[in-house]
Order: C-alpha cells, then sequence, then structure tokens
C-alpha cells in the first residue's frame, strides 16, 4: 500500500514539476518510443516489468488548442493496460490492438525556437515518470465504516431486481440472478427502474440492483433514481455492473450503487460486475477493446453470476455483510472531467429519419430523460445524456447521429453486419 501511496506522490510531483517548465518540443519534433521505454524499464525496474510487455513503436500527433499547433511526441503503448480513446476532447488514438496510455504535454506560450528550458533527456525522464505512475496498478482503497443496521431477515422470500439496460446485456444478468433464485422456491419481482413506483421498495427482504457502467461511474438517472427511494432500513441489498472494457472503473460505479442504497438503511451482502461485448457506438466499431469483448457474455461469465448470487444468499444467511471500498485510481479521477458534455458537443447531428421513423415509440421509452421526440424529429440536447440508447434500439435504424462528421450506427446493426449472436444462459430454457 506504501509503493502505490508513493507511487501516485511521484505522479503529482511529476505533474507540477512538468507544469511549470518550458517545454522543449518544436511542433513536429518527434521523440524516439525506444528511449522512452528504456527510461520506464530503468525508473521502474522489475515493479513494472510486466507493464511493458509486448511494447510497440509509435508516434502520437495531439492537436493543441494555442494556434493549432501539431506537437507530435512519444506514446505508450502498454499491452493490456489503459484504452485512452478522447475522440469527445479532439483526439481520437488506435494503435494495431495495444491499448495506449495518452500523456500530456505541458508547455508555457511564446516559447521561441531554441528557448529550451529543459533537455529531451529530461522531458522523456519527466514523461516516463508521470506515464509509470498512472500505470500503476493502484489499488489503494478507503472503506467506509459506517455501522450498519441488523439484517430484517435471514431468508428472504420476496426479491426486487431492478435492472436499467440499454442494449440488453444488464438486463440479461438480472433475469439469470433471477432465474437462480426462483430455482430455490424465492418469489421475484425483476422490474427496470423507469417502470417501478419507488414506493413499493420497502416491502421486499432482498434488493438487487443492476446497471450498465457510463463514462466510468453509474449512469446520472440511475444515481437520482436511488437516491429518492424511501428508507429501506434493515433490507439486504447487493449490486452489479455490466460493462464493455477492463478499464471503465466498475468496481467504483458498483460501489456506488450500495452507497447510495447503504444511505437509505439497505444492508450491503454482495456486488460483482460483470463484463460483456462493448455497445459503445463508434464508427467502425473497431477498436481493439471492441474485438477483444466480442464472445462475451460466455459460460464463465455465467457462472460468475451464479457465484455472485450463492454467494449473497450465504451472507443473509449467516449474517454477514460486506464493506463498501473504493479504489484509489486514475480512471475514478476522469469522472470529473466532463465527459458527457464533450460528447454531445463532438455529435454535430443528433436526430431522426422521418422517412424510416416506424412510429414505434422504443426510442422514447428507452431514452432516460425523454430526450427524443421522434414525431418532431428532435432532440433536446440539454436534457440528453449521451447514452446512445435511441440509436442502439431504434429497430428502423431511423435515429441519425453523426460523430464528428462520421454517421454512427447501432448495437442490433453492429451485431447483425459481423455475424455476431450473444449466448445465452442454460437457465432461460426452462425460466419463465
Amino acid at each position: 500500500m506504501a509503493v502505490y501511496a508513493i507511487a501516485t506522490s511521484v505522479m503529482l510531483t511529476a505533474l507540477f514539476w512538468a507544469g511549470t517548465t518550458k517545454i522543449f518540443l518544436r511542433c513536429g519534433e518527434i521523440i524516439s518510443m525506444k528511449a522512452v521505454i528504456r527510461m520506464i524499464a530503468a525508473l521502474s525496474g522489475p515493479m513494472t516489468t510486466h507493464i511493458l510487455a509486448r511494447p510497440s513503436v509509435g508516434n502520437l500527433c495531439a492537436l493543441w488548442p494555442h494556434g493549432g499547433c501539431a506537437i507530435k511526441g512519444s506514446c505508450l503503448l502498454l499491452h493490456g493496460i489503459i484504452n485512452a480513446c478522447w475522440a469527445g476532447a479532439g483526439i481520437n488514438v488506435t494503435c494495431a490492438g495495444h491499448k495506449i496510455l495518452l500523456y500530456y504535454f505541458f508547455y508555457e506560450e511564446n516559447v521561441t525556437e531554441g528557448d529550451c528550458m529543459d533537455t529531451r533527456r529530461d522531458f522523456i525522464k519527466k514523461s516516463a515518470i508521470i506515464g509509470t505512475a498512472l500505470c500503476l496498478p493502484v489499488s489503494l482503497t478507503r472503506q467506509s465504516i459506517a455501522a450498519c443496521p441488523d439484517l430484517k431477515t435471514h431468508s428472504p422470500k420476496k426479491v426486487l431486481i431492478l435492472w436499467y439496460s440499454q442494449t440488453g446485456n444488464t438486463q440479461r444478468y438480472a433475469r439469470l440472478v433471477g432465474c437462480i433464485l426462483k430455482s430455490k422456491n424465492i418469489a421475484v419481482d425483476e422490474l427496470e427502474f423507469q417502470e417501478t413506483d419507488k414506493k413499493i421498495l420497502p416491502d421486499y427482504d432482498f434488493i438487487i440492483v443492476g446497471s450498465p457502467v457510463f463514462y466510468y461511474d453509474t449512469p446520472d438517472n440511475v444515481i437520482d433514481w436511488l437516491g429518492k427511494i424511501p428508507s429501506i432500513k434493515g433490507t439486504p441489498v447487493a449490486a452489479f455492473v455490466s460493462f464493455g472494457g477492463p478499464e471503465g472503473n466498475q468496481h467504483n460505479a458498483s460501489c456506488h450503487i450500495l452507497k447510495i442504497l447503504a444511505s437509505k438503511g439497505g444492508v450491503p451482502v454482495g456486488r460483482d460486475a460483470f463484463r460483456n461485448i462493448p455497445s459503445y457506438p463508434t464508427p467502425k466499431w473497431d477498436s481493439a477493446n471492441q474485438k477483444s469483448g466480442q464472445h462475451l457474455p460466455n459460460a464463465a461469465t455465467f457462472d460468475q453470476i451464479r457465484r455472485f448470487t450463492a454467494d449473497t444468499l450465504t451472507r443473509i444467511s449467516r449474517g454477514e455483510t460486506i464493506s463498501i471500498s473504493y479504489e484509489i485510481a486514475l480512471r475514478e479521477g476522469l469522472r470529473a472531467l466532463p465527459l458527457i458534455w464533450l460528447n454531445k458537443k463532438a455529435m454535430n447531428k443528433h436526430t431522426v429519419d422521418a422517412s424510416k421513423c416506424i412510429g414505434c415509440g422504443t426510442c422514447v421509452r428507452k431514452c432516460p430523460t425523454k430526450a427524443i421526440n421522434p414525431f418532431k424529429q428532435a432532440v433536446d440536447r440539454d436534457k440528453c445524456l449521451a447514452c446512445f440508447g435511441c440509436l442502439n434500439n431504434c429497430p428502423a435504424d431511423a435515429v441519425v447521429m453523426e460523430y464528428r462528421g462520421q454517421r454512427l450506427y447501432g448495437f442490433p446493426e453492429y451485431l447483425k453486419r459481423n455475424n455476431i449472436t450473444i449466448m445465452e444462459p442454460p437457465e432461460f430454457k426452462t425460466c419463465t
């Protein structure tokens, strides 16, 4: 734990250090990637040797806002570490199946050619320190230690599973949990958030909440909904999230749900995160993260859900609870960025094609804020959460969305074009 704390301190020091000196780079200059990798290896030693597995050589060109200056610098291509694809911020990075750590260039205005406070070696060293610190598998946690009320039951008979799902993944997982509980002769109601009366929650003796991860956190509409529920004092509660990429902050997102439920008197007894095929629309749906998750969910995913369900029941029967712990990680800090705003700024068109619309109302039902009006071919951009629910669920491909001038198509069309069939658990054959 001390190692991680030191690494975080080093990162912050390096950021301050780099930010208060003039950058030596001239526009268009290229730094050797090999030199950066050698420097990281020398600085980090065996602690991060695994991070450097299969590094590649490459360069990144980032358009900096000061005068439109194109600065070319090194990018760290670290196999299986971080996928930073900041299209909404004006930087779109893809690199041959590798995941990329994109670090920032700090410089002062009015830097003239040859006016260099740092040497090339100094700059590489600073960048390497920043990159190494950011890439450390930080697992430092802070735990909530607030006392929980006593469980109101040790043998739940009536369970509520609340889910929010845009492309069916979270709903699929909620349904499987429900099937498992029903096989144990437990009464189960599986309900979507938007169709549920909050007043009924105290009537249940076990509540499970499932949600996807949006923008490194639980979606705003889910947070707002849960924040308005009545007291559920003593009720066992569990949470799970679905996610499409390994660096989605899924642990903290599930903890966020539990924290809200605990604030209403719920007693945390379980949490987990289940990965699935990514459903975040991109123009070509061809990122490395997309391809790596095309086979999910699979049998192992469903086994994980079965263990999650069994473990929560076991804890309830024993009167055990779990603590709510948060990971201290870079992606937790990303939640503070205006990611939704950036994404909406990148959408130069978001409307409905009247010639294709069949008037089914699916987009309206799936929109958590009711921002879309297909009959007027209009979208209230202030209310829109950039969740892509309208695009990903329209059966007629009538939702028109352009992202930086490129037309997007939804999740069903992506599955069709790639001949992908999502696996279903065997329980669905017999469960009603």
